[in-house]
């Protein structure tokens, strides 16, 4: 009897078998996005003692978003932080937040994540094998370029740019005068380098944070865009969580948004700081009017669902929370 109490209790007092949850992100390990999964792990352990975490950040990918979106859908990686432009061509609402001057500013497109259009977005992913799980912020998108700046739209004329696969602006870059090329994150530096691609979309955190500055010296600050990163799960993994797990999970997710955008905050801050000491030639002569009346009328190009062109209407009235599904 002894005996049998004695194994009894190591069963109880033993922790629980862990599960591990693998993730991946193509940004490096001090980006925002990683530190705020990595809370996120920490979050996870100390509310099921260990039990559930985030094994491995995979920080740093050698692959493309669009890469790492099919590896979620195939059951092969459990989470991963892309940006929301990879998920184009499989849920098509989520063009509207990537689209050239869809919001009035980081605080409005921030108020309209946390909102209706975040929850549609979010539900939109399901038939694609995917749950969403939260909104990051991905910085604002400027031009770079190997030679010259990106202040008029003409500067775009018979440039070759970079999108990433599945990015949707490609017709719309091509309508003014560009010619779009489909690049991986990893190939960027190389492309840029041997002249392969000629302009790049991007933050100035992740100019910096690659080293892009190097190969592609002029800097436009035309903050034209304001794309998030969603943290998206396997259906398949999600489903073999208990309910009490995913609300946990759901739970982690949610309050790992604030401490990333209060980092990122801070990363761009620190990036427009250190600028000036790499040589980068940076303008700030970028003409918004003139980008802003050659985009708007191609908006209906680029989203294949017109009604989606509602949220526009809605978001540019700050109408973000009519017709969204109702908060449980």
């Amino acid at each position: 009897m002894r005996i049998f109490l004695a194994v009894l209790l190591a069963f109880h007092s033993a922790p629980a078998i862990g599960q591990v949850l693998r993730s991946a992100d193509t940004l490096p390990s001090d980006h925002p996005t990683v530190q705020s999964v990595s809370g996120m792990s920490e979050t996870l352990r100390e509310r099921t003692n260990g039990r559930l975490y985030i094994g491995d950040l995979g920080a740093g990918v050698m692959s493309s978003d669009s890469f790492l979106v099919a590896q979620v859908r195939l059951g092969q990686l459990d989470i991963a932080r892309v940006n929301l432009n990879a998920l184009n061509g499989i849920a098509p609402l989520t063009v509207i937040p990537t689209l050239p001057f869809a919001f009035e500013s980081k605080a409005k497109k921030r108020q309209a994540l946390d909102g209706a259009l975040g929850r549609d977005l979010l539900a939109s992913l399901a038939p694609a094998g995917l749950v969403g799980l939260a909104f990051y912020d991905s910085g604002t998108y400027s031009f770079f370029s190997r030679a010259g700046f990106i202040n008029k739209v003409r500067d775009l004329k018979g440039k070759r740019i970079r999108i990433e696969k599945g990015d949707t602006s490609e017709a719309m870059f091509r309508m003014l005068g560009a010619e779009p090329i489909t690049l991986p994150q990893s190939q960027i530096f190389r492309a840029l380098q041997f002249g392969i691609i000629d302009v790049v979309e991007g933050s100035l955190s992740e100019y910096l944070a690659f080293n892009y500055f190097h190969v592609a010296p002029y800097f436009t600050i035309s903050e034209h865009a304001q794309p998030p990163s969603v943290l998206i799960m396997s259906q398949q993994r999600w489903r073999s969580l208990s309910k009490a797990d995913r609300d946990l999970l759901r739970e982690a997710a949610n309050s790992s948004v604030k401490k990333q955008r209060a980092l990122m905050d801070e990363y761009e801050a620190q990036a427009r700081q250190v600028a000036a000491a790499t040589g980068a030639k940076i303008s700030h002569d970028f003409d918004h009017q003139s980008f802003r009346n050659a985009f708007t009328p191609l908006y209906p190009v680029t989203v294949r669902e017109r009604h989606h062109l509602n949220w526009l209407n809605r978001l540019a009235i700050g109408e973000d929370e009519l017709a969204g599904p109702q908060k449980k």
